[in-house]
C-alpha cells in the first residue's frame, strides 16, 4: 500500500465533496446487525473504527454508547468527521502503529480499510497492531468488498469488461475469504468467522455506467439477503475475531 496515494485521495475527496459516505442505508441496517450479533457490543465498551474516513461507519456506531475513537490518516477526512462529531473523537493516525497502549481496547473496527492493502504482509501487521491494542477476549468486526461477488468482480477486478477504476485508488483490492481467515489467524485471533454479506446498497457510485446500473446493483442486492446464496455470493466480506483470552492469547 502506498499510504501516500491513499491520504492524497482521501483528502480531495474530502475537501471536494466532504463526507466519504456512499452506502446506502439498507446497508449499513445489515453491517449494523451483523455487528450488533457478532461483537455483542455494551455500553461503555472502548471502541476504534481505524481507518475510519470521515466518520460513516463510526457515526452509525453512536447508538451501541460506546467510548468511541476513529483514527484515520487523512487529515481532511478527520477533520470532516470531527465538525459533526457527537461525543465520540475523532484524530489522525497510521492504524499500522496506533501509538496506544497495550490492552486498551475492548473492539477495534476495520470499516471497509483492509482492501485499501494490496499486500499480505502489510495485512497483517495491521491486524497485529490491532491485536495488540485488544484487551483479551476483545473483538476485532471488519467488512471489505468479495472477491467472491459476481457484481463486485464486474465492477472492480481487472479482469471484468465493466470494470472501472473510478472512485477507487490504486492499492485497492478485492479479498478472499480464506486470505482473510488465514491472515486473521497469522494475526494471533482466534474464533475467526469470515462470511458473506448481502443486502449492501450503494447510494452513489463513480462513473456514469455505474450510476446508470446502480438501480438494478440494489434490487440485486435486496434479493441475494433473502437468498440462501448470500454467504457464498454476498457482496461484502464481513470478519469478525477475538483476541484469545488466558493461556491462549499467544504473541504474534
Amino acid at each position: 500500500m502506498e499510504v501516500r496515494k491513499e491520504v492524497a485521495f482521501f483528502d480531495e475527496f474530502a475537501a471536494a465533496h466532504g463526507d466519504y459516505d456512499v452506502l446506502g442505508e439498507g446497508a449499513y441496517r445489515r453491517l449494523l446487525s451483523l455487528f450488533a450479533q457478532l461483537v455483542n457490543p455494551r455500553p461503555g465498551d472502548r471502541c476504534a473504527d481505524l481507518g475510519c474516513g470521515t466518520g460513516a461507519f463510526t457515526k452509525h456506531l453512536r447508538r451501541y454508547r460506546l467510548r468511541l475513537v476513529g483514527v484515520d490518516i487523512s487529515p481532511q477526512s478527520v477533520a470532516q468527521a470531527a465538525r459533526s462529531a457527537d461525543g465520540e473523537r475523532y484524530v489522525v493516525g497510521d492504524i499500522s502503529c496506533l501509538g496506544l497502549a497495550d490492552r486498551a481496547l475492548d473492539i477495534v473496527v476495520f470499516s471497509g480499510v483492509l482492501h485499501h492493502c494490496d499486500r499480505r504482509d502489510q495485512r497483517v501487521s495491521i491486524l497485529r497492531e490491532a491485536r495488540r491494542v485488544l484487551r483479551p477476549g476483545g473483538a476485532l468486526f471488519a467488512f471489505d468488498p468479495s472477491a467472491h461477488s459476481p457484481s463486485m468482480w464486474l465492477y472492480r477486478d481487472p479482469a471484468s469488461p465493466l470494470h472501472s477504476t473510478k472512485g477507487k485508488t490504486d492499492n485497492e483490492v478485492l479479498l478472499r475469504r480464506d486470505e482473510l481467515t488465514t491472515e486473521l489467524s497469522e494475526a494471533g485471533f482466534g474464533d475467526i468467522a469470515v462470511r458473506g454479506a448481502a443486502g449492501i446498497t450503494f447510494r452513489y457510485v463513480e462513473g456514469r455506467l455505474a450510476r446508470l446500473l446502480l438501480p438494478f446493483y440494489n434490487l440485486y442486492e435486496r434479493a441475494l439477503r433473502w437468498s440462501p446464496l448470500e454467504d457464498r455470493l454476498g457482496t461484502f466480506l464481513v470478519s469478525s475475531a477475538r483476541r484469545p483470552a488466558g493461556a491462549g492469547d499467544r504473541t504474534a
